[in-house]
């Protein structure tokens, strides 16, 4: 396996059916993520290396859906380029742990008919399946991105708000503060977590398990649930 991201290889696949450009292949017991770019031969793919590692040549593999992913900052300074985004792209890097692939990110200020803008334009005009949002989840007067999601949202999901907070209480009690939340608009799942590094990354990571099914059931990929 190459050892870095993005790297390209060849490999010849003779056991799956119906593989799809831009399918993700998922190993079992271990890390490593392929995307098929193109298709050679009936059973030689071109594969692109999203999250490298160690594979056995009797490692059973899954087939999964890309998932279209949209990261959106919310921030006054930053997007005036008086402070560094760091929280966007540290979630950019991160949702490939679910089969993400960024497609849409941006930078906004805490203005809460901005924020309704473009979340409306990625869901309505872009069809992205999940959306994540960093920043303005405070007590603050100019924090307004939940008031955004309410805004945009056809269903409201509390319990990932909740799990949020109630995970990352370990690492900061102020996190009970946060207002972080997720909600639906059509088909797709937005989800706001806090504007720093550390904070987007923990809440992330708290509902990783979670994000790709929830994902597969707002668009059909997912016949049975048992909740």
């Amino acid at each position: 396996m190459p050892a870095y991201e993005g790297a390209a290889c060849i490999l010849r696949v003779s056991l799956l059916k119906d593989l799809e450009i831009g399918n993700l292949l998922a190993f079992a017991e271990s890390d490593v993520l392929l995307r098929i770019e193109r298709q050679h031969a009936p059973s030689q793919w071109e594969l692109s290396v999203q999250q490298s590692g160690f594979i056995s040549v009797s490692s059973e593999i899954e087939t999964w859906r890309s998932l279209r992913v949209g990261v959106l900052t919310v921030s006054d300074k930053a997007s005036q380029g008086l402070r560094d985004d760091t929280a966007g792209p540290a979630l950019s890097r991160a949702v490939i742990l679910i089969g993400g692939i960024v497609e849409e990110q941006s930078i906004v200020p805490d203005e809460k008919e901005t924020i309704e803008k473009k979340l409306r334009h990625w869901v309505d005009q872009k069809d992205l399946h999940l959306i994540l949002v960093t920043g303005g989840t405070g007590l603050s007067e100019r924090d307004v991105t939940p008031e955004a999601l309410e805004a945009v949202a056809h269903r409201k999901i509390p319990g990932i708000g909740e799990f949020m907070r109630s995970r990352t209480v370990y690492y900061t009690p102020r996190s009970i503060l946060s207002r972080g939340l997720a909600v639906t608009r059509g088909k797709s799942l937005i989800i706001a977590v806090p504007g720093s590094q550390k904070g987007a990354l923990e809440c992330f990571e708290a509902v990783v398990p979670v994000l790709r099914h929830g994902v597969e059931i707002l668009r059909d990929w997912e016949k049975e649930c048992g909740h």
